[in-house]
């Protein structure tokens, strides 16, 4: 893997994951080897983060490696990503310049951040922009640290999570990827990339959803193809989260909600409760975080015994640190 970029999780395969989350176990239990002393890795943030950005400074730090985050446009100048376009805009750097001609003889790793953009088209955004301009150019392995199309990090620190709540064989076990209300339009990233990671692993996976919140169909492709007949799609909430091992809430905006357009009040109910909790295996709780208590989920449940976002955050350190172990 060394000298690879990782965009997307379908660009690795089940035994390049496999990998990964083994080593992660590993550094879990044994430790984070000081094995990169005297390397650096800059990660750009375009939008916030709390969990990305304060794992992956951890990680480095304790694999050896150096890290230098900067927040684009608070700090560092605001970048460009398209070629041939005429800049007499706000954006006062290209991303040729900036890594091109600057990041690529000075650092050994790079990691974006960079979400959908609320105002552009479902179109748009699955083009990714941002984060293809800036591989494109780049001559150091690239981590994606979530883009409009994908969460590829979360995705590893929720197969992490998995292995080690439910024991036995994913062919045994069932998760539901449950859409939930949200007084926002947010991005479909996590979803899309959580969907295909269940399926390739082998656990049972149901999407939940109201009409209108479909996902890509590229992605729903592909979990169709991995599940090996073990993929279904629910519009009854209660129904759908039936007899699961464990739930994946997390909002989507849908790619036919105009990009920015919040839920209807209607679905105001499409919350994680006790009682739907219960409807499962008892079910695990699972969310990426943040959350918005009390509307994708209630105390009860993610304070609860059977809440397992705790661990999917704390995931991310060793998950994140066998990437950059590997990459680097």
């Amino acid at each position: 893997m060394k000298g690879r970029s990782l965009l997307d999780l379908a660009d690795y395969s089940l035994e390049e994951i496999t990998h990964l989350l083994d080593l992660a176990e590993r550094f879990r239990s044994e430790g984070i080897p000081r094995a990169h002393a005297d390397k650096f890795f800059c990660a750009l943030f375009f939008n916030p983060s709390l969990r990305t950005r304060t794992s992956v400074e951890i990680a480095c730090s304790r694999l050896g490696i150096h890290p230098i985050v900067h927040n684009v446009g608070a700090g560092v100048w605001k970048l460009e990503t398209r070629d041939g376009v005429r800049m007499d805009g706000d954006a006062a750097e290209h991303v040729r310049d900036a890594v091109g001609h600057f990041l690529n003889r000075t650092v050994h790793g790079l990691g974006v951040r960079c979400f959908a953009d609320p105002n552009a088209s479902w179109e748009e955004n699955r083009r990714d922009q941002v984060l293809r301009a800036i591989a494109a150019v780049s001559d150091v392995p690239v981590v994606n640290l979530e883009s409009a199309t994908g969460h590829p990090m979360q995705g590893l620190a929720d197969l992490m999570t998995l292995r080690r709540k439910l024991d036995g064989p994913p062919e045994k076990r069932t998760v539901a990827v449950t859409w939930a209300y949200h007084p926002r339009a947010l991005p479909t990233a996590v979803a899309d990339t959580a969907l295909v990671a269940f399926a390739r692993a082998g656990y049972g996976v149901r999407l939940i959803h109201p009409p209108g919140f479909e996902l890509d169909d590229e992605v729903m492709l592909a979990a169709r193809r991995a599940s090996q007949g073990r993929f279904s799609i629910h519009h009854d909430l209660d129904d759908g989260l039936y007899g699961v091992d464990a739930i994946y809430a997390k909002s989507w905006g849908g790619r036919g909600r105009g990009g920015g357009a919040p839920a209807p009040d209607a679905y105001r109910d499409w919350i994680i409760d006790s009682r739907r909790q219960a409807l499962g295996a008892p079910a695990g709780f699972m969310h990426c975080l943040p959350v918005r208590r009390n509307v994708v989920v209630t105390d009860d449940v993610i304070d609860g015994p059977l809440s397992w976002v705790a661990e999917q955050a704390e995931a991310r350190m060793w998950t994140q640190a066998a990437v950059l172990h590997e990459l680097l």
